[in-house]
């Protein structure tokens, strides 16, 4: 696949047409004597952000189109791609209504469809999770990039449009999101590794963390820890052995109350009656408790509090934080909002039932006086009701601890659920070590080529290999070493050299997947700044000839300054159909990408 032309329905805007090889996007500064004139806002980056839009790259605040859409929301813009020899498509997008695709299958090239009605899709919704009318898959199918890969173009085409804010990383770019997850197992199946294993990993580990965190939540609002499960055994089992010895001396009471003729039996049926209206008094008076504490441990977010600390300590607080933080927030309130009704409900079904539970308690209560009042002996009545009361608290405890042990019963089913994720987490992590110890034919290839163009370019050994670190992920490096030693040498730091380690590596990828289903270009801006002369001509050579020698399209941006001159004075070797369009400062501002400043 390879860009074969952009234009739109501006006219101010020139149409850009790529040739298959070297194309060099040219800013020229005419009006030197103008200190006011910005040679590095001609378009020359800009550019590639608009093929990045044109590949259907979501639009986010910070990209030129969205914070200058005033000036943008007439413009409809049209890439035209070379699937292979005779198969084009073109894609449309507006600014305005950007989330709306336009597809066409053609099979010449340097079409214009400004006017065009007839598309073969039409208004596909960008974001669609229906893939028939999904754009970006409709687009990966169309290209066969699924043959290949198990992933979406867009899961690696940011290798391939370099910014020159993408040089700092040859692997992670600045423009990936999110943590090592949303990009490494991608990269790992790009290089030729397992990089199924590799996502595995990481979901497993964030399962562990999050059963981590619901055994801790779970531990503070229960006031129990999974150390307790011993001594809480031995508590329940001291606690039933005490309960039955007062049981017993209850028992031995009986011989006392027939010797007095009173009915044993009404007053048993009211005693019992009675201990099991104080337990339940016991477990509503406990269970209303509970829910009160819950109710009141309910935790409030305030998004303005937080933003009232970043705007005190003079820090910016982002949007797509704030606007992350803000879905969180509204997800805990409807939980909690669920939450309180339910425990509101509850609250007061279990306080009608405590307040029908007493006034029994008080009536049975007055008719155990009556019968007890004819005992004359004070004193094993004393002893009586001390043992009734003490069986009624023993009861209590031992429901308490009951409870208790049941909570214990579900932590321990958690912790080992825990357990058995690490002991899958050792096993893929076993797996994914073996995989990369074999090698890769695919990722020796690719080291080989980056290794061979860096040598050509730079005149310097660099190395690309992988390391496991000690968190047991994978990670991959690239860097220039020393002609005389093995160490690793300093050279990879300076800016230039880093640039080269990223255009070599996007180089090497592309060689080694010499395919049109896959991307055979590279957009690389900015990347001959800060070398020397000697370097810039070695690049350019080692650029036509990858170009011709593998049928791959490359694209860079480079002031005329930039480029290095022959003693004739011309700029070296840069042919005239190879500048696919030169860029100036005049001031009428017609010499910029877009005919006019933002």
């Amino acid at each position: 696949m390879k860009i074969s032309k952009i234009y739109s329905n501006d006219n101010r805007f020139e149409d850009i047409i790529f040739n298959d090889g070297l194309n060099v996007v040219l800013g020229k500064i005419i009006n030197r004597e103008n200190l006011d004139s910005d040679s590095h806002n001609l378009g020359k980056s800009t550019l590639i952000e608009l093929i990045d839009f044109m590949f259907l790259k979501e639009l986010r605040k910070g990209h030129f189109l969205k914070d200058n859409f005033v000036k943008f929301k007439e413009h409809v813009f049209f890439m035209e791609l070379k699937i292979k020899e005779a198969n084009y498509v073109t894609i449309k997008r507006g600014v305005a209504n950007n989330t709306k695709i336009y597809l066409k299958i053609h099979g010449n090239s340097n079409q214009n469809y400004v006017e065009e009605n007839d598309w073969d899709y039409s208004k596909l919704p960008l974001t669609s999770r229906i893939p028939e009318k999904n754009p970006k898959n409709i687009l990966n199918d169309l290209i066969l990039f699924n043959e290949i890969l198990p992933y979406n173009y867009r899961k690696y085409i940011t290798y391939f449009l370099r910014t020159q804010y993408d040089y700092d990383k040859v692997f992670k770019l600045s423009k990936f999101r999110g943590r090592d997850k949303s990009w490494k197992p991608a990269l790992a199946k790009l290089l030729g590794f397992n990089g199924e294993l590799v996502r595995k990993k990481y979901d497993i580990e964030k399962e562990i963390n999050e059963k981590d965190k619901l055994l801790k939540e779970m531990e503070s609002e229960l006031k129990i820890s999974m150390s307790d499960l011993n001594r809480l055994k031995t508590l329940m089992n001291a606690k039933k052995k005490k309960r039955d010895e007062v049981a017993e001396k209850i028992d031995n009471f009986d011989f006392y109350f027939k010797e007095r003729d009173l009915n044993r039996e009404l007053i048993e049926k009211i005693e019992t009656k009675i201990s099991e209206l104080n337990t339940k008094e016991y477990n509503l008076k406990y269970d209303i408790s509970q829910i009160k504490e819950s109710i009141d441990k309910q935790t409030e977010f305030n998004i303005d509090r937080i933003n009232k600390l970043f705007e005190e300590v003079n820090v910016h607080f982002p949007d797509q934080l704030k606007k992350s933080y803000d879905e969180l927030v509204d997800f805990n309130r409807k939980i909690t909002e669920e939450r309180s009704n339910f425990l509101n409900q509850n609250l007061e079904r279990k306080k009608k039932e405590l307040k029908e539970v007493l006034s029994r308690l008080e009536q049975l209560n007055n008719k155990r006086n009556e019968i007890l009042s004819v005992l004359k002996e004070k004193d094993s009545f004393a002893k009586f009701k001390k043992y009734q009361l003490e069986l009624v608290e023993i009861e209590n405890e031992i429901s308490e601890l009951s409870n208790k042990l049941n909570n214990l019963k579900t932590l321990q089913d958690i912790f080992d659920e825990k357990q058995e994720l690490i002991r899958e987490l050792d096993s893929v992590i076993f797996e994914e070590k073996s995989d990369f110890n074999s090698g890769s034919e695919l990722f020796e290839s690719i080291q080989n080529t980056f290794t061979e163009l860096v040598d050509k370019i730079l005149d310097e050994t660099a190395i690309l290999y992988y390391e496991i670190n000690n968190s047991d992920n994978i990670e991959f490096e690239a860097k220039i070493t020393s002609l005389d030693e093995d160490e690793l040498t300093s050279k990879a730091d300076g800016y230039s050299y880093k640039k080269m380690l990223c255009v070599c590596f996007d180089l090497a990828i592309l060689i080694n997947y010499n395919d049109n289903r896959f991307f055979e270009f590279a957009y690389h801006d900015g990347s001959f700044e800060s070398m020397s002369d000697t370097k810039k001509i070695r690049y350019l050579d080692s650029i036509r000839n990858i170009c011709e020698k593998y049928d791959i399209q490359y694209i860079l941006t480079a002031l005329e300054d930039d480029i290095p001159r022959t003693s004739d004075g011309e700029l070296y070797n840069i042919k005239e159909n190879e500048i696919c369009i030169t860029l100036d400062d005049r001031e009428n501002d017609r010499g910029r990408l877009f005919g006019f400043s933002f």
